[in-house]
Protein backbone atom coordinates (compact mmCIF):
# COMPACT_ATOMS: atom_id res chain seq x y z
CA UNK A 1 0.00 0.00 0.00
CA UNK A 2 1.37 3.13 -1.23
CA UNK A 3 1.45 6.22 1.36
CA UNK A 4 -1.23 7.93 -0.21
CA UNK A 5 -3.79 5.06 -0.02
CA UNK A 6 -3.08 4.42 3.70
CA UNK A 7 -3.53 8.18 4.33
CA UNK A 8 -6.78 7.85 2.50
CA UNK A 9 -7.71 5.17 4.35
CA UNK A 10 -6.99 6.12 7.71
CA UNK A 11 -8.66 9.64 6.86
CA UNK A 12 -12.17 7.41 5.78
CA UNK A 13 -11.98 5.44 8.62
CA UNK A 14 -11.51 8.60 11.27
CA UNK A 15 -14.41 10.33 8.90
CA UNK A 16 -16.73 7.39 8.85
CA UNK A 17 -16.91 7.20 12.36
CA UNK A 18 -19.36 9.56 14.26
CA UNK A 19 -17.61 8.81 17.47
CA UNK A 20 -13.86 9.65 16.25
CA UNK A 21 -14.68 12.61 13.87
CA UNK A 22 -16.15 13.73 17.41
CA UNK A 23 -13.41 13.27 19.43
CA UNK A 24 -10.72 14.23 17.54
CA UNK A 25 -12.24 16.87 15.58
CA UNK A 26 -9.69 20.15 14.83
CA UNK A 27 -11.61 22.60 13.41
CA UNK A 28 -11.55 24.60 16.45
CA UNK A 29 -7.74 24.80 15.98
CA UNK A 30 -8.32 25.67 11.78
CA UNK A 31 -8.83 28.55 10.24
CA UNK A 32 -10.86 26.54 7.51
CA UNK A 33 -14.62 27.21 6.77
CA UNK A 34 -14.69 23.42 6.18
CA UNK A 35 -17.62 20.58 7.07
CA UNK A 36 -15.29 17.97 8.43
CA UNK A 37 -11.16 18.87 9.85
CA UNK A 38 -10.52 15.97 11.93
CA UNK A 39 -6.86 15.02 13.37
CA UNK A 40 -5.30 12.05 13.68
CA UNK A 41 -4.39 10.26 16.39
CA UNK A 42 -0.68 11.38 17.79
CA UNK A 43 -0.44 7.91 19.01
CA UNK A 44 -0.22 6.88 15.43
CA UNK A 45 2.84 8.96 14.86
CA UNK A 46 4.59 5.82 16.60
CA UNK A 47 3.21 3.13 14.84
CA UNK A 48 4.64 0.53 12.67
CA UNK A 49 1.98 1.23 9.50
CA UNK A 50 2.60 4.84 10.34
CA UNK A 51 6.57 4.76 9.91
CA UNK A 52 6.65 4.99 5.99
CA UNK A 53 5.10 8.15 6.54
CA UNK A 54 6.68 9.40 9.10
CA UNK A 55 10.22 8.39 7.10
CA UNK A 56 8.71 10.08 4.02
CA UNK A 57 8.02 12.54 5.80
CA UNK A 58 11.59 12.88 7.26
CA UNK A 59 13.42 12.41 4.00
CA UNK A 60 11.59 15.49 2.52
CA UNK A 61 12.51 17.65 5.52
CA UNK A 62 16.25 16.34 5.00
CA UNK A 63 15.96 17.54 1.31
CA UNK A 64 14.18 21.13 1.79
CA UNK A 65 16.78 21.77 4.36
CA UNK A 66 19.61 20.56 2.33
CA UNK A 67 19.10 23.48 -0.50
CA UNK A 68 18.87 27.09 -0.80
CA UNK A 69 17.78 29.21 0.48
CA UNK A 70 16.46 26.84 3.49
CA UNK A 71 20.08 25.61 3.84
CA UNK A 72 21.14 29.08 4.38
CA UNK A 73 19.47 29.44 7.88
CA UNK A 74 19.39 26.07 9.21
CA UNK A 75 21.54 23.00 8.28
CA UNK A 76 20.88 19.51 8.48
CA UNK A 77 24.05 19.15 10.91
CA UNK A 78 21.96 20.98 13.48
CA UNK A 79 18.94 18.54 13.14
CA UNK A 80 18.93 15.76 15.73
CA UNK A 81 15.18 15.17 15.69
CA UNK A 82 11.95 15.88 13.76
CA UNK A 83 8.48 16.17 15.90
CA UNK A 84 5.42 15.53 13.77
CA UNK A 85 3.30 18.37 16.32
CA UNK A 86 0.17 17.18 14.50
CA UNK A 87 -0.94 15.63 11.54
CA UNK A 88 -4.97 15.95 10.61
CA UNK A 89 -7.71 15.66 7.48
CA UNK A 90 -9.30 18.12 5.19
CA UNK A 91 -12.49 16.92 3.68
CA UNK A 92 -13.50 19.88 1.39
CA UNK A 93 -17.15 19.96 -0.22
CA UNK A 94 -18.90 22.13 -2.86
CA UNK A 95 -18.83 26.06 -1.30
CA UNK A 96 -16.07 24.75 1.43
CA UNK A 97 -12.85 27.33 1.50
CA UNK A 98 -9.52 27.91 3.77
CA UNK A 99 -8.93 31.53 4.31
CA UNK A 100 -5.37 32.80 4.13
CA UNK A 101 -3.71 31.49 7.21
CA UNK A 102 -0.47 30.32 8.73
CA UNK A 103 0.40 27.36 10.46
CA UNK A 104 1.97 26.10 14.05
CA UNK A 105 5.66 24.56 13.94
CA UNK A 106 8.31 25.08 11.94
CA UNK A 107 8.18 23.78 8.51
CA UNK A 108 4.51 22.06 7.57
CA UNK A 109 3.25 20.01 4.64
CA UNK A 110 0.09 19.35 2.89
CA UNK A 111 -0.52 15.74 1.02
CA UNK A 112 -3.67 15.34 -1.39
CA UNK A 113 -5.59 12.23 -1.60
CA UNK A 114 -8.75 13.32 -3.69
CA UNK A 115 -10.06 15.52 -6.04
CA UNK A 116 -13.03 16.24 -7.39
CA UNK A 117 -13.28 14.70 -11.09
CA UNK A 118 -15.77 17.90 -11.63
CA UNK A 119 -12.82 20.31 -11.28
CA UNK A 120 -11.75 20.13 -15.04
CA UNK A 121 -15.43 21.18 -16.38
CA UNK A 122 -15.46 23.91 -13.99
CA UNK A 123 -12.42 25.27 -15.11
CA UNK A 124 -13.94 25.66 -18.67
CA UNK A 125 -16.76 27.02 -17.08
CA UNK A 126 -14.29 30.10 -15.80
CA UNK A 127 -14.53 33.10 -18.31
CA UNK A 128 -11.31 34.37 -16.96
CA UNK A 129 -8.68 33.91 -13.87
CA UNK A 130 -9.77 30.12 -13.03
CA UNK A 131 -9.57 29.44 -9.54
CA UNK A 132 -11.69 26.21 -8.35
CA UNK A 133 -10.21 23.93 -5.66
CA UNK A 134 -6.66 25.76 -5.82
CA UNK A 135 -4.31 26.22 -3.45
CA UNK A 136 -2.55 29.62 -3.23
CA UNK A 137 0.98 30.55 -1.80
CA UNK A 138 1.15 34.20 -1.03
CA UNK A 139 4.38 36.21 0.31
CA UNK A 140 5.58 39.38 -0.49
CA UNK A 141 3.97 42.18 -2.05
CA UNK A 142 3.31 42.45 -5.67
CA UNK A 143 5.77 44.66 -7.72
CA UNK A 144 7.09 44.63 -11.04
CA UNK A 145 9.62 42.05 -11.64
CA UNK A 146 8.70 40.23 -8.45
CA UNK A 147 6.92 36.72 -8.56
CA UNK A 148 4.99 36.94 -5.12
CA UNK A 149 1.89 34.24 -5.72
CA UNK A 150 2.14 30.57 -6.32
CA UNK A 151 -1.10 29.38 -7.58
CA UNK A 152 -1.54 25.34 -8.13
CA UNK A 153 -4.43 22.81 -9.24
CA UNK A 154 -4.01 19.99 -7.14
CA UNK A 155 -3.52 16.73 -8.54
CA UNK A 156 -3.71 13.34 -6.33
CA UNK A 157 -0.27 12.33 -4.68
CA UNK A 158 0.73 16.28 -4.81
CA UNK A 159 2.87 16.95 -2.18
CA UNK A 160 3.91 20.63 -0.56
CA UNK A 161 6.32 21.34 2.00
CA UNK A 162 6.76 24.99 3.15
CA UNK A 163 7.91 27.23 6.15
CA UNK A 164 5.18 27.51 8.41
CA UNK A 165 4.72 31.33 8.08
CA UNK A 166 4.00 31.14 4.46
CA UNK A 167 0.73 32.59 4.05
CA UNK A 168 -1.78 30.17 2.02
CA UNK A 169 -5.42 29.47 1.02
CA UNK A 170 -7.84 27.22 -0.90
CA UNK A 171 -10.56 28.43 -2.90
CA UNK A 172 -13.80 26.66 -3.15
CA UNK A 173 -15.11 24.60 -5.88
CA UNK A 174 -19.04 24.41 -6.85
CA UNK A 175 -19.54 20.89 -8.12
CA UNK A 176 -22.17 19.18 -5.46
CA UNK A 177 -21.51 15.60 -4.44
CA UNK A 178 -17.60 15.19 -4.91
CA UNK A 179 -14.61 15.50 -2.31
CA UNK A 180 -11.51 17.23 -2.09
CA UNK A 181 -9.68 15.27 0.13
CA UNK A 182 -6.13 16.33 1.40
CA UNK A 183 -3.72 15.94 4.75
CA UNK A 184 -1.75 18.68 6.61
CA UNK A 185 0.93 18.87 9.25
CA UNK A 186 3.08 20.59 11.11
CA UNK A 187 6.59 19.80 12.16
CA UNK A 188 8.91 20.77 15.09
CA UNK A 189 12.80 20.52 14.06
CA UNK A 190 14.90 19.86 17.59
CA UNK A 191 18.30 20.92 17.62
CA UNK A 192 20.88 17.68 17.85
CA UNK A 193 21.72 17.32 21.42
CA UNK A 194 25.27 18.72 22.41
CA UNK A 195 25.95 20.73 18.81
CA UNK A 196 26.73 24.75 19.41
CA UNK A 197 24.02 27.36 18.96
CA UNK A 198 23.77 28.92 15.91
CA UNK A 199 22.57 28.45 12.38
CA UNK A 200 24.61 27.49 8.54
CA UNK A 201 25.88 30.63 8.15
CA UNK A 202 27.32 29.95 11.27
CA UNK A 203 29.08 27.10 10.65
CA UNK A 204 29.91 28.46 7.45
CA UNK A 205 31.75 30.97 8.78
CA UNK A 206 33.63 28.88 11.37
CA UNK A 207 34.99 26.35 8.70
CA UNK A 208 35.81 29.56 6.63
CA UNK A 209 38.27 31.13 9.37
CA UNK A 210 39.63 27.66 10.40
CA UNK A 211 41.19 27.64 6.37
CA UNK A 212 42.38 30.97 6.92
Amino acid sequence: MDLIDLLDKKASKMLGSEQLSKEFNHAQNLAGNVQKEVRFPQSWMSTKEFKPVVDYIGEMVKAYISIPPANETISPAFVGKLIIQSMWMVSQWAGDFNPFHIHEGQLSGIIYLRMPPGLKQEYKKEDHYPTVGDVVFFHGQAATFNGHKLQHSPQVGDIFLFPNWLSHGVYPFRTKGQERRSVSFNLELVKKPGTEAGNAETLRNKEFYKQT
